[in-house]
């Protein structure tokens, strides 16, 4: 997974909890768009930081 990837999926995330707290979601699917949209935020998060770590090594793992 690349830089880009990583930083899609933590504005992916974002806007998928945004919409649930502006209540355009239909209550049925609001946890799944919490728990997805958290999950994507974590993810993205993570790779970021394993990218981050790896370019300051000198190279990818």
């Amino acid at each position: 997974m690349n830089r880009w990837t990583a930083l899609g999926a933590i504005a992916l995330g974002t806007v998928t909890v945004a919409l649930h707290l502006a209540d355009i979601l239909p209550v049925p699917y609001s946890i799944f768009a919490v728990l997805a949209g958290t999950a994507l935020i974590v993810d993205g998060t993570r790779r970021t930081i394993e990218l981050r770590r790896a370019a300051g090594r000198g190279g990818r793992d």
